[in-house]
């Protein structure tokens, strides 16, 4: 029996997921800029601030 290979129809051609490799994926990226990792870095320390006055607030909320 012959080894099937998973494959994905992208724009009329067919990708191998055996033949993928990083630098084919990456290949048409644009660079990162640093406003963007400043973004990331903000929406993370939010997020990390509501979830730690949410644990606060619910349990209060709730024994009161």
């Amino acid at each position: 029996m012959a080894e099937e290979k998973k494959q994905c129809e992208v724009g009329g051609s067919s990708l191998s997921v055996d033949a993928m490799e990083t630098h084919d994926v990456l290949e048409g990226a644009e660079p990162w800029e640093p406003i963007e990792t400043k973004l990331v870095l903000g929406s993370f320390a939010v997020a990390i601030i509501v979830l730690l006055i949410g644990l606060w607030f619910v349990p209060t909320s709730i024994l009161h």
